[in-house]
């Protein structure tokens, strides 16, 4: 018998790559707004919070126009996100096996909807939790409780793949298991985590 029932997967740098997109588009709007070109190295903190808390932190003043301008750049760039490989065979290999699976992301649920939630394999997570789902945000616990009582599961049965500290910080804080996605994180050795994947296919070895 597996020891999970549930797997929960981070959207951005975990099932989806989107670090080009998300870094190009902020990068060129700050350049727009402040005269400053940020490097990526200097953004990488704004991959897994939601995007006003990362507009606070840059000390943006008029943080409306901003992220105004981040969306529309994010729609020009677009084009560069792709999920991972391996990513939708993983989840049809999970459903196949029994395992119920969910979403928690920083993303608001305008931005799921018009940014992911085309691909095909989205449409078989039975909850997606977004960031105006709950006040408090990764890496506070919040999303994950949300998403726990909603699926109406135990935390000790539930594992949470992501690739930032933000998402491992949530799981802990939960009580749920954590799998740090290293193809899709920052200075994976840095990050403390239950299990650490280097590549998706290796969350199968979890479940035989």
């Amino acid at each position: 018998m597996t020891k999970y029932d549930v797997v929960v997967f981070d959207v951005d740098g975990t099932l989806i790559d989107t670090q080009e997109t998300i870094l190009l588009s902020l990068q060129h709007m700050l350049l727009r707004m402040t005269g400053h070109l940020y490097h990526f190295k200097e953004l990488y903190f704004a991959l897994g919070i939601p995007g006003d808390k990362a507009l606070e932190e840059l000390q943006i003043e008029d943080q409306e126009k901003a992220m105004k301008m981040w969306l529309t750049y994010n729609d020009r760039y677009e084009f560069l996100q792709k999920p991972f490989e391996g990513i939708s065979e993983m989840i049809d290999w999970l459903e196949s096996q029994g395992i119920r699976q969910g979403i928690v992301t920083s993303r608001t649920r305008e931005e799921f909807k018009k940014s992911i939630a085309n691909y095909a394999f989205i449409k078989k997570f039975e909850t997606v939790i977004c960031a105006d789902d709950t006040t408090k945000h990764k890496p506070e616990p919040e999303p994950m409780l949300a998403l726990l009582d909603k699926m109406q599961i135990e935390p000790s049965r539930v594992l949470y793949v992501g690739d930032s500290l933000y998402d491992m910080e949530c799981a802990r804080k939960a009580g749920v298991d954590s799998a740090l996605a290293v193809w899709g994180a920052h200075f994976p050795e840095n990050i403390r985590a239950d299990y650490k994947l280097e590549k998706i296919g290796d969350l199968k070895s979890l479940f035989i």
